[in-house]
């Protein structure tokens, strides 16, 4: 079964220091190579073989007067080390999409001269929580991007260009998620990350289902498909402890039932999860474990079908 990877990253933070990675990061793996990256693609469980993969950005978000990560560096950076590997790859990139639309079309144009067709989307991280903040992610200064007319003129642009809008934000923000994307039917939406379910919140009150109200709302959209990744975020130690396993996997297939395998995609987020100490093996050997009762075409969407259709990538089978 050969899959596609919609989401993994490269860093070397000798050469492109990024603080926004966090401690953890730059502790533990400071450097993390291509050859890095398909090394660790290698060990896939079997009958699983890596066909495509898609490089999705790392700056996080660039406050005024924060650190400054260069986004253009890092697609010349990531093309610098995938294109000698021969694997087929592209780029979901960042652009800061509320500093006005023709700011956006000249990060734009520099991303594609940088990566060219390889060019598929941007990301621009939104996790914002008012009143907690571990779940407002580094440099996102505010939490009403998506109400915000020249961040959604941006939006309106990429879909203009044939780009997709990668959204990670937190459950709560879903609801205006939805109402912002169904006002841009031709920009592809993908939800990252299982909406950013946080397994620290299950105490309070309605979290679940606010959770899974936000994945209804967004599915309702034909245009947004969802990633169902960086899963220790919704179930610490998941791949040493059974009961937060099933959560995991609970978690996992509610996300499928809402948005059906044709619109649901696994992916690494290595070597994030390698942080974790969550290896490959064990990674899709669980993502082969919860889905060993569907149907081979429901399979394939999952690991495959759905990245190959969201990220152009059909010539990738």
């Amino acid at each position: 079964m050969r899959i596609i990877d919609p989401h993994f990253h490269l860093w070397d933070l000798g050469e492109r220091p990024n603080p926004n990675l966090g401690p953890d990061v730059e502790r533990d793996l400071p450097a993390y190579h291509a050859g890095d990256y398909l090394r660790d693609m290698g060990r896939l469980p079997a009958p699983l073989e890596l066909a495509a993969s898609v490089h999705v950005e790392t700056i996080v978000g660039q406050m005024e007067g924060g650190f400054r990560v260069d986004e253009v560096a890092e697609t010349r950076f990531v093309c610098d080390q995938m294109a000698p590997m021969g694997h087929p790859f592209a780029i979901v990139a960042y652009i800061h999409l509320a500093r006005g639309v023709r700011h956006t079309e000249q990060v734009l144009d520099r991303h594609l001269a940088a990566a060219g067709e390889r060019l598929r989307g941007v990301r621009m991280i939104l996790n914002h929580h008012p009143g907690d903040p571990a779940l407002t992610w580094p440099q996102v200064e505010r939490g009403d991007f998506l109400g915000d007319p020249v961040f959604r003129e941006s939006l309106a642009l990429l879909g203009e260009r044939g780009l997709s809008f990668d959204l990670q934000c937190n459950p709560h923000q879903l609801a205006d998620a939805a109402t912002a994307f169904a006002d841009h039917p031709d920009t592809p939406v993908v939800v990252g990350h299982l909406a950013s379910f946080y397994g620290g919140a299950e105490a309070e009150a309605g979290y679940e289902r606010r959770w899974r109200e936000g994945l209804e709302a967004m599915a309702a959209l034909p245009h947004a498909s969802i990633k169902l990744s960086m899963v220790f975020f919704c179930a610490p130690g998941y791949h040493q402890d059974p009961s937060q396993e099933t959560r995991a996997r609970d978690l996992v297939r509610q996300a499928i039932e809402v948005f059906g395998a044709g619109r649901c995609m696994f992916a690494s987020n290595y070597p994030v999860d390698g942080v974790q100490g969550i290896d490959v093996p064990t990674l899709y050997g669980r993502f082969l474990d919860w889905t060993a009762d569907l149907t081979p075409a429901d399979r394939s969407s999952l690991f495959h079908d759905t990245a190959a259709r969201v990220y152009r990538l059909e010539g990738s089978a």
